[in-house]
């Protein structure tokens, strides 16, 4: 698609990202995709393939963690989590505790529970406590039986690794966050390979809030298993797509980001989204390395709804 191509190289070539991957489709399957720019732009470079694995970071939560839970826990137990209305904070650095689950309960609670939409990595954390032996349960629940294995994982091989696009250089911009320098040097050098994200990092590869590895093509099939109810029941999916915080600050269902016209999805602080259009049949996958070779802020937001408009008009 030129329009989309030419609109993700020109944010390439303004530096809002090295490497960006896409596949856009229906409920039937993929329609267009591409791949452009450096999957590693430092300290070498390595172009970015169709085959280019990406740290999807937060897409973690509702094509993973949420999918498990409603597997396997009682929806209703849980569901102020998967909405993020529990009343957690938005984040803390857990992995300067002893236990994961201990720290949020003492330093987590942070306002009355179902009062506001807080989004907030310690509610997929909690969720994560929750699923014994999270890694298996991923792999043969969703990704075994969806046939993606082989481009869907946690904890990538280092036989994988170039394949692999490569995120943030240290961990300086938690360090900002958690107003504590010395967490930038708890790790030191590009972070290429292991999960970017702090918390899943020192919990061994994942903590429900992030951890996957992902092709954008594996990355479709799993919101096209959601479309096509695959996994769950289509009364439950309904349900978990459907606005389930009316009336507060934020439209959530269980597990996604709800949008005013009806879409579902969510984003990644890594620089990867995904979207589904139910009305029009339209699936949207977006996957970029934007933290490499820093984190710095850019307009990640106002690029992704460009690339869904482009992606529902070509």
């Amino acid at each position: 698609m030129t329009s989309i191509d030419d609109f993700l190289l020109r944010e390439i070539d303004a530096g809002s990202f090295p490497s960006a991957v896409y596949a856009i489709g229906s409920s039937r399957g993929i329609e267009h995709e591409n791949a452009l720019g450096h999957a590693v732009a430092v300290p070498l470079r390595i172009p970015a393939t169709l085959d280019t694995i990406y740290d999807c970071a937060s897409l973690t939560k509702p094509l993973i963690t949420t999918t498990l839970a409603l597997q396997l826990l009682d929806v209703d137990a849980i569901r102020p989590l998967l909405t993020h209305t529990s009343g957690l904070r938005a984040w803390m650095p857990l992995y300067l505790h002893r236990d994961y689950v201990d720290a949020i309960r003492e330093h987590g609670p942070e306002y009355e529970p179902g009062t506001r939409v807080v989004y907030s990595d310690l509610n997929y954390v909690l969720l994560w406590s929750m699923l014994p032996d999270y890694l298996t349960l991923a792999r043969e629940r969703i990704l075994a039986p969806l046939g993606i294995e082989s481009d869907a994982m946690f904890l990538p091989p280092a036989s994988l690794r170039p394949r692999i696009a490569a995120t943030e250089w240290g961990q300086r911009y938690e360090a900002r966050m958690a107003e504590n320098p010395e967490v930038a040097v708890l790790r030191d050098g590009l972070i290429w390979g292991e999960v970017h994200d702090g918390n899943s990092f020192f919990a061994g590869g994942t903590a429900g809030n992030a951890g996957l590895f992902a092709t954008a093509r594996a990355v479709f099939r799993l919101a096209q298993s959601w479309s096509n109810a695959e996994l769950l029941p289509r009364t439950l999916v309904d349900e978990a797509t459907r606005n389930q915080t009316a009336g507060l600050n934020e439209s959530r269902g269980l597990g996604w980001l709800i949008s005013p016209t009806g879409m579902y999805g969510h984003t990644g602080f890594t620089g990867t989204s995904v979207w589904t259009d139910p009305e029009r049949d339209r699936i949207m996958v977006l996957l970029t390395n934007r933290v490499h070779p820093c984190a710095a802020p850019n307009s990640m937001q106002k690029i992704r709804g460009e690339f869904h408009r482009l992606a529902l008009t070509s």
